[in-house]
């Protein structure tokens, strides 16, 4: 099928799932609840059908083009059909969401004839949304006119708790569809603020305010009604407005009784002989006719006592942590994690440094340290209150990377943290990801052309958006046409095509690196052209291409294109920091006469001086080819004459070979920087080849050399290339065509940056601030040689001025060239050992980026692995760029003949499955499942509603549960084991090669000796990585530490182990899954928490951990159970 037939085949299925909502009748005489529940489902609605619209579905022509491709084609249809689903699954709608027939269903077959418009009950905030209701008005008739109308099913609200959980599903599959396009979410979003700022309806907005307050996700729909009914000058809420009616009311409202006994009368021809009518309510009632007006009053005053006993329960939970993981959805592999506190009003506090300071994000200490952290490169809405995501938050270039990953408490990382390492854990699972990449061939550019458009993006830029036709052709001149050709020239002028047509090229294989997959950018442009290296003109290009899509992406923002990859981001990186960290010098090419040809006996000088001689008659006779022959045979015996080689340049200015002029003629000055003639000579091959600027210089140079013995020829050449520049600015200033005008001033300054006869160097700008992070990082870390890395580190960069060499990595370093996370973390770690003379060549660059360093009477490890993330938490160690350390020294079984000799070491410990598994059902399920944590306080089936109301708002219910009592007991680790594991079969029966001892891996244990029996020491094997989290602090209660009601205080007091107890410990009983929910030890003992961790690696468990300051005892078993992160393991150690 092609791209028009499925975006076809989706606006069917989306007008389908718009119009399915109808199957739900709400009658006006339900009540207020029953109407709020109709207007959460409306909701729903209006927001598919505003996502239609954004995404151009109500005009197929107009459709989003990414629904041709397959992979999104194939995701939208299968949400859509969810939804579909979820209302014509009889069987479902009666067990699942507690509704119930309402009106008789037709014969099979049966149709209806009759015009109707759409059901009014069904645009219950016609009065707010008025232009997507109207586009449902125009879609209904016109489909009405063509096709009979099938007359369905009515389904009536029977259990409102029951019919919640069928709003919640639709939200789900909402978001997941809203989550596919970031960018159309954002313009959905704005066409319904601006159709409630719009809206005069007071109690369409009082509805719509009261079914959206408190609901996450639709925040900015509650607050925006709020808003605007102020501005209205309302005050009063619809619930307060509907009772006030309810008073008001007579028996003279004689037609509306009426109708509402009409419909009343349609409800009941739906039961069947025998069966009883179950009135609106949780409860049936003992009335089995027409619902009388006490009993509705009786319902709304339960309903009342409900809503009341519900806000008394969340008082008590104000400040209280609430934490979720959302995520994988289907094909996406994003996962994300959030907490944030109840009852909260301060709205967006992302920006917070309170708020960043509790939940644990670690500031950077220095400004080389920043290049650790990635930054935001797409352009976000200004004061954006939601964390709306785009083509670049759904790429994960690595968790380490981003700011909010680890926690200050070493070795763990925070909530937000906790959800990278979900997201990377699912982008392992194999999964389809098409991209378009465009392999047009790409314009030919001169050195000259590349240099000078780097100088300007480093000096000055200019103002995106102030000539849009400029920043275009500067970019044609990078990138040329693509090969595209537009016939739409609305579209050809549009500034955002270009943000996916820059992916369609960064994606390219052939000409552009893919900098995720070096562990060295130098490596890219310090080295020649090659299968491992595009050079230096390459990657100049692709630092231009990348800061052309930055820009774009900066102010004009992602524009909803798919291709943005981890290269992509990547690129974007390299580019940003090679244009603020390395400047580009252009110098004079020396001519070392020492290593030129010389003629070596009189004999030889003789026959150069002949062949001379020679050429100067053929010369005469205007036999300018043989001319340049003999001074060739000349220069062959002696190359130091600058004679022979300005003469030669004489003969080749003849022939009209300016640019073998030119360059013959330079070398000739290099010779001799007196000679005037070389220099003359040097001014007309640039005037011929239309120089004016460098022609000027020469002749300009050749007159100063010659003084009084200029001659009349010189200085007609300086006016001459005056005369040429002066001309060529005036064709710049009168040419018309914007094109060729662009051309010709971008020849000209080309001129500036010529390379024949000089030499590029590469300055950094920010080796002094490289070499002050590297010594600050030594020092946090106690470095064991910091008197050597600080002689070291001073004067490497000098002496790699003064023409001395290092390693690619340090050199890497001292430009500040390096991508953010895990390579930064290698990279600092080798500039530190490359600085370190007495190890840059016994140790070396490590091979893999997780491998750790074992130095004399100490050990480094990086945070991500498994002794990094155990022994973080021992007295003295530090957390710093993605390194633990100094941890204590490590032992070798079986024992190394040189067991102090520094070594790099690679642990294997196998990583645990972060979430529970979940089957994805029709690939759209998602894995993590929503509980109540309410559930314990929710009335239970069969129980007394009043005896309930009574029980929970008897305070002496109410407790604060006890923490784990202080552990007296202490225990230390006495070693760290490392026992070699056999290599691969492919490095075994040959000789131990040095890249077969970086493949050797090992397996770490960690033995303990506890106070109560210090002879026998517990030995915990480290066979699994688990993922450590500290929440942040709650906020105080109304009692300050959080209570909980007594039907939920069980799982607070039983599965708490000592950790003394932990080595006997076994799985629990699932029996009793509720109450046991998190295992909780009890770490406040004295080096007990190391022995915790340790204890989780052995039995593969994550953990969350409490530490002095964190969250009360309430917020911190909820953060690890299932209505949490799902942990499992709380390690609480004060």
């Amino acid at each position: 099928m092609d791209a028009a037939g499925l975006a076809i085949s989706v606006v069917a299925l989306w007008q389908s799932c718009v119009q399915v909502f109808e199957v739900i009748n709400f009658g006006r005489h339900y009540g207020m609840d029953y109407e709020i529940l109709s207007i959460k489902l409306e909701v729903e609605r209006v927001r598919l059908l505003s996502w239609g619209h954004a995404a151009g579905l109500n005009d197929v022509t107009n459709a989003d083009t990414r629904l041709g491709q397959i992979e999104i084609h194939g995701a939208v249809i299968r949400l859509l059909g969810c939804i579909q689903h979820v209302f014509e699954d009889s069987e479902q709608l009666q067990n699942t969401y507690g509704l119930r027939l309402s009106v008789t269903a037709p014969e099979e077959g049966g149709f209806e004839a009759r015009d109707e418009q759409p059901s009014q009950s069904r645009m219950i905030l016609g009065g707010v949304f008025k232009r997507a209701y109207e586009n449902l008005r125009r879609a209904a008739l016109e489909r009405q006119r063509n096709t009979p109308v099938i007359r369905k099913s009515k389904w009536a609200v029977h259990d409102r708790s029951k019919f919640m959980a069928l709003v919640a599903e639709v939200r789900g599959f909402n978001d997941s569809l809203e989550s596919l396009f970031p960018d159309v979410k954002l313009r959905m979003m704005e066409a319904m603020r601006r159709d409630i700022d719009e809206a005069v309806q007071v109690r369409d907005l009082q509805l719509l305010q009261e079914a959206t307050a408190g609901e996450e996700g639709l925040e900015d729909i509650s607050e925006r009604a709020s808003v605007r009914l102020e501005a209205l000058g309302a005050t009063v809420s619809a619930r307060t407005e509907l009772l006030s009616d309810s008073s008001r009311s007579t028996p003279t409202d004689s037609g509306e009784k009426e109708a509402d006994g009409n419909e009343r009368d349609a409800e009941r021809e739906t039961v069947k002989d025998g069966e009883e009518e179950v009135p609106r309510g949780d409860k049936p009632a003992e009335n089995k006719g027409e619902p009388t007006d006490a009993g509705e009053q009786e319902q709304d005053e339960l309903s009342k006592k409900l809503r009341d006993i519900e806000l008394y329960v969340q008082k008590k939970s104000t400040g209280a942590l609430t934490l979720s993981r959302i995520g994988p959805f289907g094909s996406l592999a994003h996962c994300s994690a959030h907490v944030y506190w109840d009852g909260d009003e301060s709205g967006d506090d992302r920006s917070n440094f309170w708020v960043d300071k509790d939940k644990g994000f670690v500031p950077m200490l220095h400004a080389c340290f920043d290049l650790y952290k990635k930054k935001k490169y797409m352009h976000k809405p200004h004061r954006d209150r939601y964390e709306s995501l785009d083509s670049e938050d759904y790429v994960l270039l690595d968790p380490e990377s981003h700011i909010k990953f680890e926690n200050t408490n070493p070795g763990t990382v925070t909530v937000e943290g906790y959800g990278l390492e979900c997201w990377e854990f699912e982008s392992q699972k194999p999964r389809e990801h098409t991209i378009l990449v465009n392999s047009s061939r790409l314009p030919d550019l001169s050195a000259s052309r590349l240099l000078r458009r780097i100088d300007e993006l480093q000096t000055d830029p200019g103002k995106f958006g102030w000539n849009p036709d400029q920043e275009e052709l500067d970019l044609k001149q990078v990138v040329g046409t693509l090969g595209i050709t537009y016939y739409n020239p609305a579209y050809e002028k549009d500034r955002n095509r270009w943000v996916g047509d820059l992916y369609s090229v960064l994606n390219r294989t052939d000409i552009f690196a893919d900098f995720t997959k070096e562990s060295s950018i130098g490596l890219q442009w310090t080295a020649p052209a090659s299968k491992h290296s595009i050079g230096i003109w390459n990657f100049l290009r692709q630092v231009i291409v990348a800061w052309e899509l930055t820009t774009r992406l900066k102010y004009l923002g992602g524009g909803g294109y798919m291709g943005f990859t981890p290269r992509i981001l990547a690129s974007l990186i390299v580019s940003d920091l090679w244009l603020k960290h390395v400047k580009i010098v252009l110098r004079d090419a020396i001519v070392h006469k020492v290593n030129l040809k010389k003629p070596e006996t009189a004999m030889e000088k003789a026959k150069a001086e002949g062949f001379k001689n020679m050429a100067d008659e053929a010369f005469k006779r205007k036999e300018y080819q043989r001319a340049s022959d003999l001074y060739t045979e000349a220069l062959r015996i002696d190359l130091t004459n600058a004679v022979y080689r300005c003469n030669r340049a004489a003969a080749q200015l003849a022939l009209e070979n300016w640019m073998n002029a030119e360059e013959d003629a330079y070398i000739a000055t290099q010779l001799d920087p007196t000679y005037a003639k070389a220099w003359s000579r040097l001014g007309m091959a640039r005037l011929k080849q239309g120089y004016g600027k460098r022609a000027e210089k020469a002749y300009g140079k050749a007159l100063q050399v010659a003084g009084k013995d200029a001659t009349a020829a010189m200085q007609q050449g300086l006016a001459d290339a005056k005369a040429k520049i002066a001309e060529t600015i005036n064709a710049i200033k009168t040419e018309t065509d914007q094109a060729k005008r662009h051309t010709l001033r971008s020849d000209f300054v080309d001129e500036d940056f010529e390379m024949l006869g000089k030499e590029p160097e590469f300055h950094s700008l920010i080796h002094g601030q490289q070499v002050e992070g590297l010594l600050l990082f030594a020092e946090k870390i106690k470095w064991p040689y910091m008197n050597e890395v600080r002689d070291y580190a001073e004067d490497v960069y000098s002496e790699l001025r003064g023409g001395g060499t290092v390693d690619v990595h340090l050199h890497d370093w001292l430009f500040g060239l390096v991508l953010p996370g895990k390579w930064f973390a290698f990279k600092i770690m080798s500039a530190l050992i490359l600085c370190t003379p007495g190890l840059k060549d016994t140790v070396g660059v490590a091979y893999y980026y997780d491998c750790g360093l074992s130095v004399s009477r100490r050990s480094y490890w990086r945070c991500r692995t498994i002794l990094g993330r155990v022994l973080g938490c021992l007295p003295g160690v530090q957390g710093l760029c993605g390194w633990i350390g100094p941890c204590p020294p490590v032992e070798f079984d079986p024992p190394l003949e040189d067991p102090q000799k520094p070594r790099h070491i690679r642990l294997l410990a196998r990583r645990i499955t972060p979430f529970d598994h979940k089957a994805d059902i029709n690939d759209h399920d998602r894995i993590y499942v929503w509980e109540d944590r309410n559930q314990a306080t929710d009335i239970q089936p069969n129980e007394e509603i009043n005896p309930y109301i009574a029980d929970m708002k008897d305070s002496s219910q109410w407790i604060v549960p006890e923490p784990p009592v202080h552990d007296v007991s202490t225990c230390q680790l006495k070693s760290i084991k490392l026992r070699k594991l056999p290599l691969d079969v492919k490095f075994a029966g040959s000789g131990m090669s040095d890249l077969d001892v970086e493949e050797i891996e090992y397996r770490a244990s960690l033995e303990f000796t506890m106070d109560d029996n210090p002879s026998r020491p517990v030995t915990y094997k480290l066979l699994t990585n688990p993922v450590f989290v500290t929440p942040p602090p709650c906020r105080p209660g109304p009692k300050g530490p959080h209570e909980v009601h007594m039907r939920e205080l069980p799982r607070y007091q039983k599965n708490i182990w000592s950790v003394g107890q932990l080595k006997d410990h076994v799985n629990w009983d699932e029996s009793d899954a509720e109450s046991q929910d998190v295992m909780i030890i009890n770490a406040t003992g004295k080096g007990a928490e190391v022995l915790a961790r340790a204890w989780c690696s052995e039995r593969g468990r994550n953990a969350v951990i409490r530490r002095a300051g964190g969250p009360c005892f309430v917020c911190a078993v909820r953060a690890a159970s299932k209505r949490g992160l799902g942990l499992g393991t709380l390690i609480w150690v004060g």
